[in-house]
């Protein structure tokens, strides 16, 4: 058997990562040396203008990725090494193990920080740490446990010591000389070129992105290309692979706009809604998992573990979306998080689908939260993407009792509820097939209103006696104003509102955008 069933299913076996012959790269002294690009969201989304989203998003996503590999060349580079000592590089982190005692990488970051100053403002940067290591270190279990702790503690120190602040100016220089006429239009922060009205970086991610449109191979791309130089001259050749492309939705080649996403919003149904759907998701517990289980006790288990889960998200997703999701866009796919936008309806679907194939990948050993935002295409990106975070950490924060055991996250942020995930889709498989079935002449949309605010009184019993009557209203509303086809009904409506009155608000919520007109 395959060493990926170890960790995960093995109808998945098409993620398994390629094999690292880590023994003839271990010395008796070294280094590993670890990169983390931070504030990622800050630099997809910050002060980015809505109506050009779609133009940058993902070629700043993949921006990211390019960056990340350009970094660890950069270090093979300046520590004159060769560039298979990368073991690692995935979803904007990645680790070398150098065949040197002593690392000193002050110039380098300095290089790298002087890049993100000039050009992004210090919005964002790549922390860099490294630690002395020896080969018994990653062949004793205990040891290379010790190791990726200590590793982390350092990377984690290097977090707050960004840029080094304490040694510079309290005060960055931005561009002078900034109007309305001159301020580039798509990333409201720099200096417009000198022709054209976008800045020459936002032009780059414009070029990325036509690149990333090509479906045919993995091309290679000049690192002059993208404007990557630390100012030594140093250039590589980046490969786009299919991780760095991803899926996005094109009409007559180029990427979708917000806008006509959420015009393919029920696209099989005469009514329904037109709007954007914006997911955000990421594994459960990924730190606890890793303190209590076997991961980290090898580098071939953490090895295979940590790039199995980044090829679920930024391989197998992004293949789920264009077979059967097509009106989806990725803003961000890999490591163990999720960003992506589309089709309301369709987001819904392809998430529902994502946490049945992870629980089915992951054996039940991890769980995965999602939040689920529903707006205007014109809403900012900026705060679409912030407002996604908020929503997220609610369906972190869930807990609630299954089968007698406390279970914790696991849920899914809807329709202004958190649930379950179990629960919610015990409640969609039995309601909405039910649902599906009512003509709008048999049950008026309004009526469908009062079923919600049913849901409400339920939830709130205790604030107010009065609510408790919930039951006998829902009772009197059918016989009264639902056709006789339907009285069947109540019973299995009255039982979810009774058991489960948020995932029910959720179901019916979903079925009144789906009818509701255009």
């Amino acid at each position: 058997m395959s060493k990926f069933g170890t960790y995960f299913d093995k109808q998945f076996l098409e993620l398994e990562p390629k094999v690292i012959d880590i023994d003839s790269l271990l010395t008796e002294k070294m280094s590993l040396i670890i990169g983390d690009f931070y504030g990622i969201q800050k630099f997809i989304f910050d002060r980015l203008s809505t109506k050009n989203a779609s133009k940058v998003l993902r070629a700043k996503s993949a921006y990211i990725l390019i960056m990340t590999e350009y970094i660890a060349k950069y270090i093979c580079h300046k520590l004159e090494i060769d560039e298979k000592y990368i073991i690692s590089c995935n979803a904007g982190k990645f680790e070398i193990i150098a065949p040197l005692e002593n690392v000193d990488l002050d110039e380098i970051q300095a290089d790298i920080d002087r890049f993100f100053i000039k050009n992004f403002y210090a919005l964002s940067g790549v922390t860099l740490c490294a630690t002395a290591c020896t080969k018994e270190e990653f062949y004793d279990t205990k040891k290379y446990r010790a190791l990726r702790e200590k590793i982390a503690l350092a990377l984690e120190e290097k977090k707050f010591q960004k840029f080094s602040l304490s040694h510079k100016k309290p005060t960055l220089n931005y561009d002078d000389n900034i109007d309305n006429q001159s301020l580039c239009k798509i990333c409201n922060i720099r200096k417009t070129a000198s022709s054209g009205k976008n800045c020459e970086i936002c032009d780059t991610f414009i070029e990325l992105g036509w690149l990333l449109a090509n479906d045919s191979k993995e091309q290679l791309i000049s690192s002059k290309k993208v404007k990557i130089d630390f100012g030594d001259g140093f250039e590589t050749k980046i490969k786009l692979t299919k991780k760095i492309k991803s899926y996005l939705y094109y009409i007559d080649d180029k990427p979708a706009d917000f806008e006509a996403l959420s015009k393919k919003s029920c696209s099989d149904r005469d009514s329904g809604i037109e709007a954007l759907g914006i997911l955000k998701a990421d594994v459960d517990g990924m730190g606890k998992y890793l303190e209590e289980s076997d991961v980290t006790q090898s580098f071939a288990n953490f090895d295979l573990f940590s790039k199995s889960i980044d090829n679920f998200f930024s391989l197998y997703v992004p293949k789920l979306m264009k077979e059967q999701y097509p009106h989806t866009y990725t803003v961000f796919a890999g490591g163990d998080d999720l960003f992506l936008v589309g089709a309301w309806d369709e987001i819904i679907d392809l998430a529902k689908k994502i946490q049945e194939e992870f629980k089915t990948f992951a054996k039940g050993k991890l769980t995965i939260s999602f939040s689920i935002a529903i707006a205007k295409p014109s809403t900012p990106i900026s705060y679409l993407a912030e407002h996604s975070e908020q929503l997220l950490e609610k369906a972190k924060e869930y807990k609630t009792t299954l089968n007698n055991q406390e279970v914790i996250k696991d849920a899914i942020h809807l329709f202004g509820e958190t649930a379950n995930w179990q629960n919610y889709t015990n409640v969609y498989n039995n309601l909405y097939p039910k649902l599906k079935k009512i003509k709008e002449q048999d049950m008026k949309t309004v009526l469908l209103y009062r079923l919600l605010e049913f849901c409400r009184m339920k939830k709130e019993i205790n604030k107010d006696i009065k609510n408790a009557l919930w039951r006998s209203k829902l009772n009197y509303m059918f016989h009264r104003n639902v056709s006789k086809t339907h009285q069947g009904l109540i019973e299995p409506l009255a039982n979810s509102i009774e058991n489960y009155p948020k995932e029910t608000k959720m179901v019916l919520s979903e079925y009144i955008y789906k009818r509701r007109e255009v």
